[in-house]
């Protein structure tokens, strides 16, 4: 029996450390139950109830507990989530925005089909063709941006609904306890929740719906597009497979299909401007790369000119590039910027050329024979009229005729230009006839073809015929421009100057770098094969190697990627590179500095680190390339560094330290294992410190961190000078004394505070040394204030007829001639 009170008796200790009072009443009350019918049979068929009820009620009572822990952080989690989602529902999405400039995308769409899809004619025109196509193009482009920030904004919306609704679904919320007071006050939380919660929810629903909406109109419209653009692709493959097949009736025959020219016109005027319009919008940036080219090509230019007319150089007649700078810089810019805007529309590449050309005549009118002259605006004009003729996006009788017009004027001017011969002798350039010969045999193909109704060939002849010849003689004039600015830059920039980049004219040059031809040639390929399907052929492939992905192993990568990334490490690299030319001139010395000012000095070296790892990761992000590839690297360099780069680390992080503590600034005078100079740079491994005697000395950052180093430009920029002097031995020292602090009296240089002092350190038989110290105002010429200091103590002392000391040697002859003579001897070279 007294066992059994031991077992009751321990399971109230232990309810009663687990803190259970309910359970703790009703196990004292079932003990005391059993206590009393102890005696019953059953007695070990209740205690194992009892323990199982226990047991499950315990485990209840757990889930209960945690169930409440886990409903309190789910009610937060919740709330958290709907006010997020509120904010980001207020911000809101400008769907009729979208909307409108979706209609407007709707109908340019519709309106570009015109004389492809509807009203094509007998056959189809190979410019009309190629203009859809750029518009479909820029139509899908604009679409593709839309739909990428709708898609952007559902997802965002989604997200938000998928994170409400799994955390209502939490099964600790299903978890309810069975006490009513419990119950009532958990589904008044509940019902408060609800009411948080459910102006946001709706809201997500709705605007879900409104986005999907939204987002089913964009998918349409960009699959029409998609849609219409292969289609054309299908009608411009089949023209190039039937180049020189005949699409219209011979000029000579009446024609199937007349479509009234003002239509025509009206429609062609339509289509350049949406082509144009949209272009520029998408290429904003390059436009402003463009004027900024512009700019600084003309900055440089004028300020060649400045520097020409500063050094005394005549500027005669006869000099192109700087009679007119503004003219000169601008053509030069477009010449070479014109190839960043890719695939333009042929009315963008007219307005280019025709501004070149007419700049280009600026500059000749007072530069070449009034025959060739007339030759040149000639060309011009007709190409003028054969661009404007290629404009026109449907064929019709008079369109043709114009065709031959110009063809047979091209024809005929370019056969006469080369037959007359004897006006060659007067071109600078012999190869424009090479381009003139080429148009020659072009135009009279575009007449033959054009007559007898091959019309898109003849066309593309035609334009490109003219074209070939008038960018040619524009690169041409342009690459003269180029190598007579190389002949007058090597004249100015000989040394490095503050505010110019070096350039070392001997090694570039007279002319142009070969390179520069070799870009104009294939500019000039460029722009003339643009005139032909074809050149597409060959571009696709070219532009899908380099934006197709492609797989080395596990890894991913496109080549534009990879150029992007060499592109921005070598960007930043020539950037720090800027900073450190501009920044490395000459500084003002310590005497001159304004303390308010703000100075570089070893600073430069953490901008340029900066610069330098900031252009790294920069690359990583643009290329793509995933930041797992950079903790790689890392373990590379790490694993290089154990092996082998060790001093290279440690110049490297002296130099970080330099930065920071700055021991040695940029432009400090110092003194450093016995040689002195002055600090030009503090470069990544190593720094530069400039001699007295003008020599770089290049010292390692672990060298010139570890070695002593006196600064003499770090705290007062005044510097203590010592002179010693000898006088000889019986002269007046107070006088000497007032002498020399009257000297000091005269120099500016010397300051008067601390006051000069002079001591007389040593008196031997023949003299009395004499220490001469006085302060200097700057350390800048301390060699020469010390000199003149020199010259002024051996005048003074002259004119006093006070002798300096001068050793002396007293010999004693024995002999019986000489007895007790005694003969001095002075050493004034000893």
């Amino acid at each position: 029996m007294k066992r059994k009170y031991a077992c009751y008796y321990l399971l109230l200790i232990i309810f009663f450390h687990l803190g259970l009072s309910q359970k703790l009443a009703a196990a004292t009350a079932q003990i005391n139950a059993i206590s009393s019918d102890s005696t019953k049979d059953d007695y070990v068929s209740r205690m194992q109830d009892f323990f199982s009820r226990s047991a499950k009620q315990s485990v209840i009572d757990l889930e209960q507990d945690r169930a409440s822990i886990r409903r309190n952080q789910v009610f937060e989690q919740i709330k958290t989530v709907s006010r997020h989602a509120g904010a980001f529902l207020k911000k809101g999405f400008d769907t009729a925005t979208v909307r409108t400039e979706l209609k407007e995308i709707i109908r340019w769409h519709q309106l570009s089909k015109d004389g492809v899809f509807n009203n094509q004619g007998s056959a189809h025109s190979s410019r009309n063709l190629t203009t859809t196509f750029n518009i479909l193009n820029t139509l899908t482009t604009e679409v593709s941006t839309y739909k990428k920030r709708v898609d952007r904004y559902q997802e965002q919306l989604i997200n938000y609904r998928l994170q409400i609704d799994s955390l209502t679904t939490d099964k600790s919320l299903f978890i309810i306890s069975e006490d009513s007071l419990q119950l009532s006050q958990y589904m008044g939380r509940l019902h408060v929740l609800s009411k948080e919660i459910s102006p946001v929810s709706k809201q997500l629903t709705k605007n879900i719906s409104i986005i999907q909406t939204l987002q089913n109109e964009l998918n349409l419209e960009l699959m029409a597009l998609e849609n219409d653009t292969q289609e054309i692709r299908y009608y411009q493959q089949q023209i190039a497979e039937k180049t020189f097949n005949k699409e219209f009736a011979p000029l000579w025959e009446d024609s199937i299909y007349n479509r009234p020219i003002e239509e025509i016109i009206h429609l062609s005027v339509i289509k350049a401007k949406l082509a144009l319009t949209y272009y520029l919008k998408g290429n904003w940036g390059r436009l402003l790369l463009l004027i900024a080219s512009v700019v600084l090509t003309v900055y440089y230019l004028s300020a060649l000119k400045n520097s020409l007319k500063d050094q005394g150089h005549m500027l005669s007649e006869s000099i192109m590039l700087l009679a007119q700078p503004l003219v000169s810089g601008t053509v030069i810019a477009l010449s070479v910027v014109q190839f960043l805007f890719i695939n333009p529309p042929f009315v963008f590449s007219t307005i280019f050329i025709i501004t070149q050309a007419i700049l280009i005549s600026i500059i000749l009118r007072k530069h070449i024979s009034s025959y060739w002259m007339t030759i040149w605006l000639s060309l011009l004009a007709l190409y003028f009229l054969a661009a404007v003729d290629n404009m026109l996006l449907q064929a019709s009788r008079a369109e043709r005729w114009c065709m031959v017009f110009i063809a047979l004027s091209a024809f005929s001017l370019g056969l006469f230009s080369l037959l007359n011969r004897y006006r060659h002798t007067e071109l600078r350039e012999r190869w424009i006839l090479f381009p003139i010969g080429l148009m020659v045999i072009m135009e009279l193909l575009s007449l033959g073809l054009n007559l007898t109704g091959s019309f898109n060939i003849a066309k593309v002849l035609l334009i490109a015929g003219l074209l070939n010849v008038v960018v040619t003689i524009i690169f041409l004039w342009v690459l003269r421009l180029v190598n007579e600015g190389l002949t007058y830059a090597s004249l100015v920039y000989k040394k490095q100057e503050r505010r110019l980049f070096y350039v070392n004219y001997d090694r570039v040059g007279k002319r142009a770098p070969l390179f520069f031809y070799l870009i104009l040639i294939i500019g000039w390929f460029v722009l003339f094969g643009r005139n032909f399907y074809e050149f597409r052929l060959l571009a696709d492939p070219i532009h899908d190697f380099f934006y197709n992905t492609h797989k080395v192993g596990s890894y991913n990568f496109t080549v534009i990627n990879i150029v992007v990334f060499v592109l921005i490490m070598a960007c930043s690299t020539i950037l720090s590179k800027i900073v450190s030319f501009f920044a490395s001139g000459p500084q003002p010395h310590h005497a001159e500095r304004d303390g308010s000012q703000f100075h570089l000095g070893s600073w430069l070296l953490l901008i340029r680190i900066a610069i330098i790892f900031s252009g790294f990761f920069l690359a990583f992000a643009a290329a793509g390339i995933p930041i797992q590839q950079i903790t790689l690297i890392i373990g590379a360099l790490g694993v290089g560094i154990g092996f082998g780069l060790q001093t290279l680390v440690n110049n490297l992080v002296s130099g970080l330290i330099i930065a920071f503590e700055k021991p040695v600034n940029v432009d400090d005078t110092i003194e450093v294992g016995g040689q002195s100079g002055r600090v030009k740079s503090i470069g990544f491994r190593s720094s530069v410190i400039v001699t007295p005697e003008g020599a770089n000395l290049i010292m390692p950052n672990g060298d010139l961190l570890s070695s002593r180093i006196i600064n003499w430009s770090q705290g007062s920029a005044r510097k203590r000078l010592s002179s010693r002097i000898e006088v000889k031995y019986g002269t007046d020292l107070d006088k000497v004394k007032s002498l020399l602090l009257a000297i000091t009296e005269k120099n500016e240089q010397i300051l008067s505070i601390p006051a000069p002092i002079v001591q007389f350190t040593s008196v031997s038989a023949q003299s009395v040394a004499t220490e001469f110290f006085f302060w200097v105002r700057t350390n800048r010429d301390t060699g020469q204030i010390k000199s003149d200091i020199m010259v002024a103590i051996s005048d003074t002392l002259q004119k006093e007829n006070i002798e300096l000391a001068l050793p002396t040697q007293q010999l004693i002859l024995n002999n019986e001639e000489s007895c007790g003579q005694t003969i001095q001897q002075s050493n004034p070279t000893s």
